[in-house]
Formats: C-alpha cells, structure tokens, sequence
C-alpha cells in the first residue's frame, strides 16, 4: 500500500511538473511569435509591393499614355522618396560589396572599410567630417549602416541618370534613411538624392518628349525645377555637386 500511494504521489508529481514545464514554455513562445508579428509591420510588405510594382512599370512616363496617369506615377514615386519605411536593404544589393568585403580593409574616421570604398569614405570624411559622431550606437551596430551608406554614394558616383531606374534610386533612399534613423550627419544625402531623383523625372519626361504643358500637378514650379536638373546632371556622375 505504501508503496502504492508512494507511486501516485510521484506520478502525480510528475505530471504537475510536466504541466508547469509546458504553461511555462507556451509563455516564453508567445512573446518570441508576437514579437515575430511585430517585426512584420504592412509598411514592410507595402514596401515590397512598391518595389514589384515600379520593377514591373520599369520607368516612369514609360508605357503611360495620358498626362494624367503619369502625374500620378511622379506623385507616388516622390511620396515613396520620401517615405522613411522599413528597410530590407543590406550587403547583397551592392555589387561592390559582394566581393573583398572583409579584405584588404583601411581605417576611415572610426570604422575599417573595404578597399574599393575608401576613396568615397575619405571624400564624406574629408568633406562632412565624422558623420558617425552624433550616433549614440556602438561600432558593431552602427558599422553596417555606414558601409551601406559608403556603397550607395559610391554607386552614385559611378553611375549617371542614364544607367538608373526607381529601384536603385528607392535603395539608395533605403541606405541612407538606414544611417539617418542611427543619428548619423546625413542630411546632405538626402537633399542630394531628392536632386536625383528630380532629374531622373526630368529626364524620362524629355526622352518622352513631354513638356511641362503635357504634366499635371507643377507645384510650386515641380515639372520646371525637373528639367532643370534633368540638365544638371545629365552625362555627369550622380554624385556630382555632393562634394562641392
């Protein structure tokens, strides 16, 4: 009998704990799968369906008949410019940083960075200063975001508005906004992009041979402030005037 009730009181131990075990494991998962949730926010899958769909327009003006449906185009665009969304952007949308990307590494302000962004990091350096100086972040966490950053000046460099389209104008955004949301002095880049991607609008409207007439919504002199850097930067570096 002893033996017994002796069984039944370490079963029944056994199964108080088995119970506890699982109440507790099913609270430390339901914090892990909100928090999953959350990092999944609709402005995130907003941004990926922006993305598909400008892939799939190509460029804008392009395959747009009416004056109306291409201000409207122009109009989402620079709304999604200036949006500062969630960003996916990270090492492998930057050709330069798919290779040697932890080779051959030089010292730059407070960070080591690869080779082939050197020159453009001693430019920011020489011209901005250290604009990792009033991020409160540690090297570790604020490194990526700079390297990115030094990737897309560096991709406007080499590129002119000829050789880009939405897409990488939207990553640069994302690169930038990456090193703004950290504190970094990046206001510069912004303003420039915003030239960029003025001109390319002005640009497209020209290869399309549209006039000002042609478009809709001129605020405050918009389509005229297009061509105008249309002209600026058309068969010069992108980066042209960020390091006057």
């Amino acid at each position: 009998m002893e033996c017994d009730t002796a069984a039944k009181v370490v079963e029944a131990e056994n199964i108080t704990m088995a119970e506890e075990n699982a109440n507790r494991k099913e609270k430390e998962a339901t914090p892990r799968r909100m928090s999953e949730e959350y990092r999944k926010p609709n402005v995130t899958e907003q941004h990926k369906k922006l993305k598909a769909e400008l892939e799939e327009n190509a460029t804008v003006f392009e395959g747009i008949p009416s004056a109306s449906e291409q201000g409207k185009v122009v109009e989402n665009f620079m709304e999604q410019l200036n949006a500062n969304v969630k960003s996916e952007v990270d090492y492998s949308h930057f050709e330069i940083l798919e290779k040697g990307l932890g080779k051959d590494l030089i010292m730059v302000g407070r960070f080591n960075v690869p080779l082939r962004l050197a020159p453009i990091a001693h430019r920011i350096y020489d011209i901005y200063g250290d604009i990792t100086a009033s991020s409160t972040q540690s090297d570790c966490a604020a490194k990526p975001s700079y390297i990115l950053f030094c990737a897309a000046i560096k991709e406007m460099d080499d590129l002119k508005l000829d050789q880009v389209n939405e897409t990488k104008i939207l990553l640069w955004r994302d690169a930038i906004n990456n090193a703004h949301n950290l504190q970094f002095g990046v206001g510069f880049a912004i303003k420039h992009l915003k030239r960029i991607a003025r001109a390319y609008i002005g640009f497209k409207a020209m290869k399309r041979k549209s006039n000002t007439k042609d478009m809709p919504n001129n605020k405050d002199g918009f389509v005229e402030d297009c061509f105008r850097e249309d002209k600026y930067f058309l068969g010069k570096p992108l980066s042209i005037g960020l390091f006057h």
